[in-house]
């Protein structure tokens, strides 16, 4: 008869102790951690996690962790996790009219001013949301009044969200292990952006150094004491960036379409391609071609140089794993935070960059309401480019601003992505890329594509969220 019970109230880092004790000892974990104590478990994973390498052992030690009042930049940065846990405010559901802004150090007055347009074209687009959706969907005589509202107001959101800007604080809660936080907080170290940079410092803080915020009970320690303690700037990727960045300049960039969809190519090809991709701006397809240009002789002495800087602890560069299916997509950044959270893929993003320009709302489109939003994001991106402040552009650009994503998936996920970004409830914007992928597939794929159950993008029910 199997014996299976519930732990509560066991500080992280002591329940990893206790549960690895598993591997060297018979005893049950309530006899364990009965014997355990704080200064017991840290020893413990002091000798076997960073002396022995005993990674798994992090696994074992979950803390839930809220990270308030930061941009949404900054939060795409954080969400970019493959094993990531989590919620964040949605833009699609909260109005974000109230929220204030993050301004870096550095930043001239025209930031505030730029922010302040995007403002005012959210609150705008708000209006004439509701004022067009009010129109074309009447109230069924059976729903009523205050449901009717709520959804036609999330349904304006969906519209409204593209002009809010990158600066916008946001707040998100996550609930990670040990070994996921520490990757996560390494990575974090190594961004480009200073406030990525202090996120990482106070979420070490918070969990290495400072007491847990208790709701139920009294607690004077830090949650995670040992196991993140020693997390620095992954020094593996930013050295693997200096090497890459220079070549990924020089790929010439091929016209491109919104979806382009690679299901193989040689494998050294396409690992200096993921590479090229990372630090560069052009389609894959580019990267592909110029890595095919290269001489055997020249890619292997590239890939020698990114092992070179590896260190002793660091994994293989996530950027090198490989899967059968590799979608090149070019999407809205507000779509891109949905698609950012599908964990079963592997994802790559370019940089924030103002040329790719705008997406523009398909219902004002159909609508042929458009003119003032493409007129004033138009004229507001003209103004972009003699922006002076190259470090705080990335927070001026709004959710409607175009960036490349390459994921890499197998067909079962393909086929998830599909069936779940294709529904009736989905914003329209992620609902055409998911269409987008699975005619990629059906073209070229068509025995395992017809049995994908993909919702084509005529078929709505604006009431149906």
């Amino acid at each position: 008869m199997p014996h299976i019970y519930a732990v509560t109230n066991v500080p992280p880092e002591v329940l990893a102790y206790g549960m690895a004790k598993y591997s060297r000892s018979n005893r049950s974990l309530a006899d364990n951690l009965k014997n355990l104590t704080e200064d017991k478990a840290a020893k413990f994973l002091k000798t076997f996690y960073f002396d022995y390498g005993h990674a798994s052992i992090a696994d074992l030690a979950h803390v839930a962790i809220a990270i308030e009042d930061i941009s949404l930049l900054a939060a795409m940065e954080i969400v970019d996790e493959p094993l990531w846990d989590g919620q964040e405010r949605s833009t699609r559901y909260q109005n974000f009219d109230s929220s204030d802004y993050y301004r870096p150090e550095t930043a001239p007055s025209s930031y505030d001013t730029a922010t302040h347009k995007l403002w005012a074209l959210y609150h705008q687009m708000q209006e004439l949301g509701t004022s067009l959706l009010t129109e074309q969907y009447p109230r069924p005589s059976d729903m009523p009044e205050k449901t009717y509202a709520r959804i036609i107001h999330a349904r304006a959101l969906d519209i409204a969200r593209y002009c809010l800007p990158l600066n916008t604080l946001t707040s998100l809660g996550q609930i990670t292990s040990a070994r996921v936080l520490e990757q996560q907080i390494r990575r974090l170290f190594a961004s480009p952006f200073p406030e990525v940079h202090n996120i990482a410092r106070e979420l070490k803080k918070s969990i290495a150094d400072q007491p847990a915020v208790d709701l139920m009970y009294q607690t004077n320690q830090p949650v995670l004491p040992t196991l993140v303690k020693y997390t620095e700037a992954d020094a593996y990727l930013m050295a693997v960036r200096t090497i890459i960045e220079p070549l990924a300049k020089q790929v010439p960039s091929l016209p491109a379409q919104a979806v382009e969809l690679t299901i193989q190519a040689p494998l050294l090809d396409a690992q200096i391609a993921q590479l090229l991709y990372a630090f560069g701006q052009a389609s894959y397809r580019s990267c592909l071609q110029f890595a095919s240009t290269l001489t055997t002789a020249e890619k292997q002495e590239l890939i020698s140089q990114v092992f070179s800087v590896r260190g002793p602890h660091d994994e293989w560069l996530r950027l090198l794993r490989q899967a059968p299916l590799q979608f090149d997509l070019i999407m809205d950044t507000g779509a891109y935070r949905d698609f950012n959270r599908h964990r079963r893929t592997h994802k790559i993003a370019q940089s924030l960059n103002p040329d790719l320009k705008f997406s523009i709302p398909a219902p004002l489109t159909e609508a042929g309401l458009d003119y003032e939003f493409i007129a004033t994001l138009s004229a507001y991106y003209d103004e972009l480019s003699a922006y002076s402040d190259t470090s705080s552009l990335p927070y001026l650009l709004p959710l409607a601003h175009k960036r490349r994503l390459l994921m890499s998936m197998d067909l079962a996920e393909a086929a998830y992505i599909i069936e779940l970004r294709s529904r009736s409830q989905g914003h329209f914007s992620y609902r055409q890329l998911a269409w987008d992928m699975y005619e990629a597939l059906r073209q070229q794929l068509p025995d395992f594509a017809r049995y994908i159950r993909v919702t084509p993008p005529g078929e709505f029910n604006p009431f149906q969220r």
